[in-house]
């Protein structure tokens, strides 16, 4: 998957077509599913104006009465404690000039006096939605003051205001929040807000009464007043902690009247996620907005330590016109692949064995090449033939380049210089340029930190120059395809989208030497698999393939017990882990092979 710059590229449609010729085959094999590894997906574009999104149709999308931001986006503007009044009133009002009418500040209330800062609102045009503070009882009405000076119906907390480590601490923390909610109710406020990460869904103990595992959320949530408590739903921290959050939504929707919209790459798997701008990542907005429309009174939007008040912009109007962005029937953005995807990478350095240059072209953005401490230092790609270039983009981690040059060869060995950096600042780079070669490399020459230099993604895109041959297949199997494609290890696409999905891939890709016919299950899993493969692992990606399929048209348990207390969700993550594994031998999968018949037989 390739980095996308236009809103809501990489999020599947509501309606798909082409999913019932499976329905039969589907059937008759096992599925289940395991924790979340997200496929990535993109970053924040170019900069949009307030003018450009007030020209969406006023049922597009969100009115701006229930868009917020939470003012945690720009700390690196605003700081911690109560910052100047200058500050704040240069920040406002690019968040003003962004599109918003509705502001969540954090560490409310404030040392300044109340009028002096509903000054500044004013000023703006402003108004606060909710906060984010202290939630300490001694504190708690100066709290409460404020906040129903500024006219706010919620008052909220980064948190639960409480400890939840037990079941015993789960049921004192609701206690008290109880008593907070009706301080402020019965004070003229409406309720208190609370707030979650991903502890308060991982942190789980067994219900006294039922025996049911519970989290700490719903503790909390079934031992809290609805008339004095109510929750800010965080989107992003919910579902990297593997909450299907429209389906908990749908739930606990009439004790949950605020969320934290963020976006973000990487969701649910090894490492923290990666936030990006509304519409850029692979979380499913519009199902989440569809689900909570009836219960949430603000969307408020969220990027801790966003890079700029342009993403906001971007943020907010995404908001604002998701409905015109790209709705329609598609079921994958018609973006161009990159030549780099998966092609042959050399470096003059890593820094550690776990960032290598290959992961800087593996599609995937939580994963990343890093160099070692010193300049230059570079990375090439081999395109496999020659190309006329058009674009590179490249996905900076936080030890970026503030100079480079982009260079290329038609050998390998003898570069030119097509275009050169000497400004840059990190984050994004999308890059027009002109050049020809096969091999593309890019020379990194200044560091902007003291760190070495790394990277997420490199892309590269071109025609090919004359009439020379398209590159020759990347040996990929249905291990390869099925994680990049379908977030293998949380499937959350039905069989209807997985089949439009597959489609979209072998259409775009070079890889396949002959069109494929979607007709059988068998023409499927030839869609996902390279023809040169060894045809004895060819077998162990078909019956994998077979399973996450069924995991998508949704016939069988998640969760089927096998032996030594592992689920099968266990045993398929182990196997798509060691299928993409390049050091995995046939002995090695072997063992896979008989638990996966294993697993058949049991149906």
């Amino acid at each position: 998957m390739q980095i996308s710059h236009s809103p809501g590229a990489r999020r599947l449609s509501a309606a798909l077509t082409g999913g019932a010729l499976l329905a039969g085959t589907l059937a008759a094999v096992p599925a289940v599913a395991a924790p979340a590894t997200a496929s990535p997906s993109a970053v924040a574009a170019p900069a949009l104006t307030t003018t450009a999104a007030e020209a969406c149709g006023a049922d597009d999308g969100l009115p701006d009465s229930k868009i917020s931001i939470q003012l945690f986006t720009h700390v690196g503007e605003l700081g911690f404690g109560t910052p100047s009044p200058e500050t704040i009133d240069r920040v406002l009002g690019e968040v003003a000039n962004a599109g918003f009418t509705n502001i969540e500040p954090f560490s409310q209330p404030y040392s300044m006096p109340v009028d002096d800062y509903q000054a500044i609102l004013d000023r703006h045009g402003l108004e606060v939605s909710s906060s984010h503070g202290s939630t300490d009882w001694d504190t708690w009405p100066e709290t409460v003051d404020y906040a129903v000076a500024l006219g706010q119906d919620y008052i909220g907390t980064g948190g639960m205001a409480g400890s939840y480590g037990t079941y015993e601490e789960a049921l004192a923390t609701a206690e008290y929040v109880n008593r907070l909610g009706q301080y402020a109710h019965e004070n003229g406020a409406n309720k208190i807000a609370l707030h979650n990460h991903q502890s308060e869904f991982t942190t789980r103990y067994p219900h006294p009464e039922t025996g049911e595992l519970v989290s700490a959320w719903q503790v909390i949530e079934e031992n809290t007043d609805p008339r004095y408590v109510t929750f800010q739903l965080d989107v992003g921290w919910a579902a990297d902690a593997g909450i299907d959050v429209p389906a908990w939504i749908e739930e606990y929707g009439d004790r949950i009247e605020l969320l934290h919209i963020k976006d973000a790459v990487n969701v649910n798997a090894e490492g923290d996620p990666r936030q990006v701008a509304l519409g850029n990542g692979d979380i499913d907005l519009p199902a989440i907005i569809a689900a909570s429309e009836p219960y949430v009174e603000y969307y408020t939007y969220e990027w801790d330590y966003a890079p700029s008040f342009e993403s906001s912009a971007e943020s907010y109007r995404y908001l604002r016109c998701y409905l015109s962005e790209g709705g329609g029937e598609q079921c994958q953005d018609d973006d161009e692949e990159s030549l780099a995807l998966g092609r042959p990478v050399t470096t003059s350095s890593i820094d550690d064995p776990a960032r290598t240059g290959e992961m800087a072209v593996d599609g995937n953005a939580g994963t990343r090449w890093g160099s070692q401490w010193s300049e230059p230092e570079w990375i090439a790609v081999d395109l496999g033939a020659g190309y006329d270039l058009s674009r590179v983009v490249i996905d900076w981690e936080t030890a970026f380049a503030s100079g480079y040059e982009i260079q290329t060869s038609p050998d390998g060995d003898t570069w030119t210089t097509v275009h050169t950096v000497t400004d840059g600042d990190g984050f994004f780079d999308d890059i027009d340029l002109s050049g020809t070669g096969r091999h593309v490399r890019l020379y990194a020459t200044e560091r902007a930190t003291q760190w070495g230099f790394s990277l997420y993604e490199l892309e590269i895109y071109g025609t090919p120059t004359g009439e020379q041959p398209a590159p020759e297949p990347v040996a990929r199997g249905a291990g390869y395809w099925s994680s990049e494609y379908r977030q293998v290890s949380n499937p959350d696409y039905t069989a209807d989208e997985l089949l439009c999905f597959l489609g979209t891939t072998r259409a775009q890709s070079d890889v396949f030497d002959e069109v494929i016919d979607l007709t059988t299950l068998d023409d499927a899993v030839q869609v996902l698999w390279a023809p040169k493969h060894d045809e004895w692992v060819d077998v162990i990606d078909r019956q994998l393939l077979g399973v996450w399929l069924n995991v998508a048209a949704g016939s069988v348990s998640l969760e089927d017990p096998l032996a030594g207390g592992t689920t099968v969700g266990d045993l398929l993550s182990a196997i798509e882990a060691a299928r993409l594994d390049a050091g995995t031998t046939r002995a090695d999968l072997k063992e896979y092979k008989s638990a996966l018949e294993a697993v058949s037989a049991r149906r």
